[in-house]
C-alpha cells in the first residue's frame, strides 16, 4: 500500500510504502476485547478497612421509645451521641458492600492476541472508512494515514505544530476535540522535542512507535483513531513487527 508524504505546508510529495503491518485485518471484536483487557493494567484496586464506619460504641434502646431498634451512639452533650452508626444505610456508618483489595481486576491476554490486536488497530488507522465512522472531522483530500516529512520531527514549538495541523486542514477535527478530548494521534519515532510539544495541544496525544499500543490507537476500544504517522516511526513499526505475522489471528 503507497501512500503520500505531506510536508509542514500541507503538500502532498513522493509516495511511500506502508509496513506490511497496516494490511491486517480490521478486527473490532478483537480490539475492543483486548482495549478493556488492557484497560485493566493501570487499574489500582482499592479497598477498606473491616473496621471502616463501625469503631463506635453503639447499643440499640429496645423498645418504648418511638423510636426504631437501630444502634445508636452512646453518651450524652455531643451531636453524635443518640444518632445511629455501626451500621449500614445510616450517616457515617459503614458500607453496605464495600470494595475489597481481594478482588481481582487485572486481566491477562495472550501475547499472540495482543499483537494481532494491535497490528488490526493499526491497519484501522490507514481506512478512512473506519476513521469517519469513529466521528473524525477530515477533509476528503487528506490521505489516512497522514504520513509527515521527517522534518516533522524536528519541531519543538506547540504553536509551529498547530500551523502544520492547520494546514492539513484539521481546523475542524481540532474545534471538535474541544467537546470531545480524544482527537488526533501522532506517532513519532522517540520521545523527541516533538514527543513534548504534541502533548501539550488539548485532544492531542504522542506516542512513540515502541510505546504505541491498543489504548492509544482504539481509545474506548473503539477502532480507526485519526493517526499521524513520520516517516521514521514508520520504520520504528516495521522493524518493532517484523518477523510478526499478519494473518496471526
Amino acid at each position: 500500500m503507497k501512500i503520500p508524504i505531506y510536508d509542514l505546508e500541507g503538500n502532498k510529495g513522493r509516495k511511500t510504502e506502508l509496513p506490511e503491518i497496516f494490511e491486517s485485518k480490521v478486527n473490532s471484536v478483537l480490539i475492543n476485547r483486548a482495549f478493556w483487557i488492557m484497560f485493566t493494567h493501570n487499574l489500582q484496586p482499592q479497598g477498606r478497612d473491616p473496621m471502616a464506619g463501625m469503631k463506635v460504641s453503639a447499643q440499640s434502646w429496645n423498645t418504648g421509645h418511638g423510636m426504631s431498634r437501630i444502634a445508636r451512639i452512646k453518651g450524652a452533650g455531643t451531636k453524635r451521641a443518640g444518632q445511629a452508626g455501626g451500621v449500614a444505610g445510616v450517616v457515617k456508618g459503614r458500607l453496605t458492600h464495600p470494595p475489597t483489595s481481594l478482588k481481582i481486576v487485572y486481566k491477562k491476554i495472550n501475547k499472540k492476541e495482543r499483537l494481532s490486536a494491535t497490528m488490526s488497530a493499526l491497519a484501522a488507522t490507514a481506512n478512512s472508512d473506519v476513521v469517519s465512522l469513529r466521528g473524525h472531522k477530515v477533509d476528503p483530500s487528506l490521505s489516512v494515514p497522514v504520513i509527515l516529512v521527517d522534518e516533522f520531527e524536528s519541531l519543538s514549538k506547540t504553536k509551529d505544530i498547530m500551523k502544520v495541523l492547520l494546514k492539513l486542514k484539521l481546523n475542524t477535527e481540532l474545534d471538535r476535540v474541544k467537546e470531545k478530548g480524544v482527537g488526533p494521534l501522532i506517532v513519532t519515532s522517540s520521545r523527541n522535542s516533538l514527543y513534548k510539544a504534541a502533548n501539550n495541544i488539548a485532544g492531542l496525544q504522542a506516542v512513540t512507535a515502541s510505546d504505541v499500543s491498543i489504548l492509544h490507537l482504539a481509545p474506548g476500544g473503539v477502532p480507526g483513531r485519526l493517526t499521524i504517522y513520520t516517516k521514521p516511526s514508520l520504520k520504528a513499526l516495521a522493524k518493532r513487527f517484523d518477523g510478526v505475522s499478519v494473518y496471526g489471528y
